[in-house]
């Protein structure tokens, strides 16, 4: 039973004088999700002030009150707390109202800027492979112990409420291990949503600029991150790889008592590209054949498959065959079947770093024709990295289309204009068309046999969202629609 006693006690308040302590039914930071008998955390926000909806919050039944300045004209019967950190009091009162579901399980958080929703997926469908009872949560997909389904959820981590009810129905259906995807926001102190939880492993794939609309810096961003490393358990363990450039500062954040691996010299692997299209990886005297589409994913499907030796306890060799049936994750390199002889590629890439992966791999391994790419970048995000996704896409491609991603409150023009600022390959061929139906429909039409064409950025998205606000949206379907009423050409 919650009474508000004991969340307050909780969280380091005590308030020995109430001498009536109700029953807390809910906890929000959204006041039109308060009922009776609710608390309500009023966050500071980018668009809107939280201290804006305290009564309204009152009205629906809210009798405590969180904020970062003082209420002038409080309600009788209603307490009022003031703190400079509600998110961090939000976090930790969420985690003991749904008794601290975390401390029953062994959590493994998975961050980076590429690669966090394939390492997860991946390790999870590794340990469930052998019979571990496993959940996960993020970007794409969740499994709570009823099955795995798509996250309904709008942040790849969710806010504390939804997370710590998501980790409590992991518990309640008797988990053993959960794995969670990470977010720079999430892990910021900032936002602090994943405060109070220990992590028992810390996977961190691949690290380059990114949200730095958000963070102001890099320097800040990576700080962020490794904040993951700094809320390792005693005797937790820190896995990375050797793509990560800031492996030092990771380490430097690595509290005592804990351990750390590179993948590479635990568990030195090559790849080799196969005349399938796909990539196979090599142990020792063992080769893999994967269904995995480029070496960065067989690096992520690594990473996984040494987490899980180390969760399971058994030799990592043991477990390579595992890869071989590894499935498809949604959004991520999905290879569309067509009648017209061209190589489709839908792809989440939205970072520089990713396109170079993404790029020079397609590029390689072309037979012929031309690489044409659609893409845009989302708005009122990240700016910078706008100008460098451009030119490493003008590098490799012949010809790109660039159209809405998530323009937001973002004008296109705006956000074509960095996309080209550092465009030099002058023999690329440029094309604006701001409708992204549109934009599919122009790359279809323009691909001869032998192309291939890469759709960017949206992957297993289901919305576009514009300054009129969010709207339905399916890549694949989109794509697969106007492939199937492409005219059929010669070879």
């Amino acid at each position: 039973m919650n009474t508000l006693l004991g969340l307050l006690n909780a969280i380091g308040i005590e308030e020995s004088h109430l001498v009536q302590t109700p029953v807390i039914k809910k906890i929000c930071h959204n006041s039109k999700e308060c009922i009776e008998s609710s608390v309500f955390f009023a966050f500071p926000g980018m668009h809107t002030q939280g201290e804006l909806y305290i009564e309204d919050a009152i009205a629906r039944g809210a009798i405590c009150i969180f904020s970062t300045r003082p209420v002038l004209k409080k309600q009788e019967k209603i307490l009022y707390y003031v703190t400079e950190k509600p998110r961090t009091l939000f976090s930790q009162m969420c985690a003991a109202f749904y008794g601290w579901p975390s401390r029953s399980m062994e959590i493994i958080g998975v961050t980076g800027t590429d690669g966090k929703s394939t390492t997860s997926d991946y390790l999870y469908q590794i340990l469930q492979a052998k019979g571990c009872k496993v959940g996960l949560l993020g970007t794409v997909s969740m499994d709570d112990g009823g099955g795995k389904r798509p996250s309904p959820y709008r942040q790849s981590t969710p806010e504390a409420d939804q997370l710590h009810f998501f980790l409590s129905r992991c518990k309640e259906n008797n988990l053993s291990h959960v794995i969670l995807e990470c977010t720079s926001h999430a892990l910021s102190k900032e936002y602090d949503r994943l405060a109070t939880i220990e992590f028992s492993q810390a996977l961190v794939t691949t690290i380059s600029s990114e949200h730095l609309e958000f963070h102001k810096s890099l320097e800040a961003y990576v700080d962020a991150k490794c904040n993951l490393v700094r809320a390792l358990r005693a005797g937790g363990t820190f896995l990375t790889t050797r793509q990560n450039p800031y492996k030092t500062q990771f380490l430097d954040a690595l509290p005592p008592f804990s351990y750390a691996h590179l993948l590479e010299k635990s568990l030195p692997f090559t790849t080799v590209e196969s005349d399938l299209g796909t990539v196979d990886i090599q142990h020792k005297q063992t080769t893999i054949f994967t269904p995995l589409a480029l070496p960065c994913l067989a690096n992520n499907a690594m990473l996984a498959l040494f987490s899980a030796s180390l969760i399971l306890d058994v030799e990592a060799e043991e477990l390579l065959p595992l890869l071989a049936n590894l499935d498809t994750v949604a959004g991520r390199m999905i290879s569309i079947d067509n009648s017209h002889s061209l190589r489709v590629i839908i792809d989440f890439a939205h970072t520089a770093d990713a396109y170079e992966q993404l790029f020079s791999h397609m590029k390689k391994t072309a037979k012929g024709g031309n690489l044409i790419a659609l893409f845009g970048s989302a708005g009122e995000r990240d700016t910078s990295k706008r100008p460098h996704m451009g030119r490493i896409a003008s590098h490799y491609a012949d010809r790109i289309i660039l159209t809405e991603e998530d323009p937001r409150g973002e004008d296109d023009a705006n956000i074509c204009k960095d996309i080209r600022s550092q465009m030099e390959n002058t023999n690329c061929i440029i094309e604006e068309i701001g409708d992204r139906t549109a934009a599919i429909q122009r790359a279809i039409e323009l691909s001869k046999p032998g192309d291939t064409l890469l759709f960017l950025g949206k992957g297993h998205e289901t919305t576009i969202e514009g300054s009129g606000g969010k709207r339905p949206w399916n890549e694949e379907e989109t794509v697969r629609t106007m492939l199937k009423n492409k005219k059929v050409e010669a070879l």
